[in-house]
């Protein structure tokens, strides 16, 4: 991994990882729904932008029903629970729910009817104790509002792992991500907007959440989708993933500078186990890697 991929990487991570302060900001001043909506409107408008820069075409009277079942899957409602989330839990806290999202894909690949690797399975025990010990052992007293606030993140975690099983290979093959992203980004922005209008706060808010709102749609969501698919064409998939590893560790650093959320052992060892869990579910961690199948070596021409 050279250093202008590596610098990308770190960028990203510490892109989305500053979107969950920046909704701890937002939705106690705008609230739940024109939080999500404004973020996917603003989104939906920097990837359009992107797109009419590079000349490439939308295709929405083909695939604005696609746009908008992808786009309620993949961000509609995801948004709007880690919206709902933001009122009771750290940021630190959300972000490292956000991560158990390569558990679920094992455990509905499995569903599917493919046994994972030893590797995957010990991934989604070791992601559970994380997930548990954040609950148990965290800063948060329990309460149905916290109980609630933990489902909404692991619901909208679930939604976004069924969203990349759902995608079929025809679409994902026949069109661009970057336009698919952009669609689905409209999509749902379109199918929020009467929630996001109905909901706007009485009074006009004060400069600081708004600002908030523009950086998590803008740069968060629009500006950090535009640099991961740009990751995915020059690194590859395997390694543009790899950005999960990163997204809690800013979570919480930002957190903790920015609006005083405490890092405490038990955050800190849940976060741990989590990151640890999403390794084993990639396959890095060595010892328990599969085997790669080695074929007999071919002699070289003119050569026995």
């Amino acid at each position: 991994m050279n250093f202008r991929i590596l610098t990308q990487l770190v960028l990203l991570g510490m892109i989305w990882g500053s979107s969950f302060m920046f909704q701890r900001i937002t939705v106690p001043v705008l609230g739940v729904m024109p939080t999500a909506a404004g973020r996917l409107a603003l989104s939906a408008l920097v990837l359009i932008a992107a797109l009419a820069l590079m000349r490439r075409r939308l295709n929405w009277r083909t695939h604005w029903r696609d746009y908008f079942m992808i786009g309620l899957i993949s961000a509609g409602l995801p948004f709007a629970l880690f919206a709902f989330a933001a009122r009771s839990l750290p940021a630190g806290y959300s972000a490292v729910l956000n991560a158990t999202v390569p558990l679920f894909t094992v455990l509905i690949v499995w569903a599917a009817g493919t046994r994972p690797s030893i590797s995957k399975l010990a991934g989604v025990v070791v992601g559970i104790l994380g997930v548990v010990t954040l609950a148990r052992f965290g800063t948060l007293a329990p309460s149905w509002t916290t109980t609630a606030a933990f489902a909404a993140c692991l619901v909208a975690s679930v939604l976004y792992a069924f969203n990349a099983r759902m995608l079929s290979a025809r679409f994902a093959t026949a069109e661009d991500p970057l336009v698919v992203a952009a669609g689905s980004q409209l999509g749902a922005a379109l199918a929020l907007a009467p929630f996001g209008l109905y909901a706007l706060p009485a009074q006009m808010p004060a400069f600081g959440p708004l600002a908030a709102l523009l950086a998590l749609g803008v740069v968060c969501t629009g500006f950090a989708y535009a640099l991961y698919f740009r990751l995915i064409r020059e690194a590859g998939s395997e390694r543009a993933v790899t950005v999960t590893f990163l997204v809690p560790l800013f979570a919480q650093v930002w957190g903790a500078l920015f609006i005083d959320e405490a890092i405490t052992w038990a955050s800190a060892i849940g976060c741990a186990l989590v990151l640890f869990a999403v390794a084993l579910i990639f396959e890095r961690v060595p010892g328990l890697r599969p085997r790669p199948i080695v074929a007999p070596a071919l002699c070289a021409p003119g050569r026995q």
